[in-house]
């Protein structure tokens, strides 16, 4: 719910004036603002109106008319900058935890006195986007007036859209085109002793024409690709709109049983790991490249990734530029053993490698992003970086996925 813009002429003066008695034409004033004007009353008038009524009765009175709207709009209260955290029930604490503070419940919202109301302001980007919880005597909870849900690595969390927030059109499915195939497989490696499940897209037209040859992008944690980030969604759609060349995407799931989380064995495997780097070269690619029609060339042969993913994604292009000629990296953790990767490739000779990283700004990747970026550049490396104003989630990344991949073969 937008609540921004100009205020209604008069209000706060009338407000001042106001006394027990007025109160019927306090809410009418409340009311006919609200309706009159598409964005709503500011919230600091709503404040006022109910700091100016005694009667702890008809305070829950102007509450609960103000919920009521809020829960039909079905989205909290955002103001230019400012947004507005808002709880209605019977409780001691409510806090929040979020992108915005590490998922740390240090932020308290403060109960409007005599009624059942929390709320708490934060100033932000106004072009942001970001999840939170709410903890409400110590449970963690969706906050219940905002019907903006979105599903993140470990479920559900409610979201916020500043007022100039806009969300990527590409991770949209579009019955109207026509759309690749995803082949599933299960690869046995001697190498890390252990069998992973692998997913292939394969782009529209691919069996049409059986001597053409494909770029491929290697994508670590794969299933959460597929999943959370709607690749195959943006992919479909921006070959379709041949804004990319048609690719072959490698899903690579770092799970044994893509149903188990517990199964996961990211954080070794990710953590700069020759064994998992030889998995993926002489296992993975070396199996798939007999198969599949795949350009063997490292300046069409890319890997990508998000957090950990990002940094096995930069080392394995870094010890094997042969192969892994384009990089990405999604807010990459370079901070990893006192950013080993950084002083590598400082130190290291120059590789024919090209560079995408994107990172966060609300408590993300960016400083080590952004050391990184510059290593790159003293080094002569070609690199794209961008920031944007969210956290370390899967929305975000999702959304960066057309820019990586115009980078690497976009067709304008």
């Amino acid at each position: 719910m937008n609540l921004r813009s100009s205020r209604a002429p008069g209000l706060r003066s009338a407000i001042r004036y106001l006394g027990a008695a007025a109160l019927l034409l306090a809410a009418a004033l409340f009311a006919a603002a609200a309706t009159a004007r598409s964005q709503g009353i500011l919230f600091q008038d709503f404040l006022n109106l109910v700091n100016v009524q005694g009667d702890s009765v008809k305070r829950q009175a102007i509450v609960d008319d103000f919920v009521f709207r809020i829960r039909a709009r079905g989205s909290v209260v955002t103001e230019d900058s400012t947004v507005f955290f808002l709880h209605k029930g019977n409780a001691r604490c409510v806090q929040l935890a979020g992108d915005i503070n590490g998922w740390k419940p240090d932020d308290s919202l403060t109960r409007i006195p005599k009624t059942d109301l929390f709320y708490l302001p934060k100033t932000l980007d106004p072009a942001s986007r970001f999840e939170y919880k709410f903890v409400v005597d110590s449970v963690w909870t969706l906050d219940q007036l905002n019907a903006r849900v979105v599903i993140g690595g470990y479920g559900p969390n409610s979201e916020v859209w500043m007022p100039r927030y806009r969300p990527p059109t590409e991770i949209e499915y579009r019955p109207e085109i026509a759309h690749g195939t995803l082949d599933s497989l299960n690869i046995r490696s001697r190498i890390v002793q252990r069998t992973h499940p692998v997913f292939v897209y394969l782009p529209s037209g691919y069996r049409a024409d059986a001597q053409k040859r494909y770029p491929t992008i290697f994508v670590t944690d794969g299933g959460e690709y597929i999943t959370l980030a709607l690749m195959l969604n943006v992919l479909d759609n921006m070959i379709a709109e041949k804004r990319i060349r048609p690719i072959i995407a490698v899903f690579v799931d770092p799970r044994t049983d893509i149903n188990d989380s517990q199964t996961s064995k990211r954080m070794n495997d990710y953590s700069m790991s020759d064994a998992f780097v030889n998995f993926m070269v002489r296992e993975v690619r070396a199996r798939l490249i007999k198969k599949y029609r795949m350009l063997n060339d490292p300046t069409q042969t890319a890997i990508m990734g998000a957090s950990l993913g990002g940094l096995i994604s930069t080392y394995a292009a870094f010890t094997r530029p042969d192969v892994f000629g384009l990089c990405a990296a999604q807010s990459p953790s370079f901070w990893w053993k006192k950013k080993a990767i950084i002083r590598t490739i400082a130190s290291g000779s120059k590789k024919n490698i090209k560079f995408y990283i994107d990172t966060g700004t609300i408590r993300d990747a960016q400083a080590e992003a952004s050391e990184m970026r510059d290593v790159l550049k003293r080094k002569g490396y070609r690199v794209h970086y961008e920031e944007n104003p969210e956290g370390h989630n899967w929305v975000n990344w999702r959304a960066r996925i057309p820019s990586l991949l115009s980078y690497f073969w976009g067709t304008q």
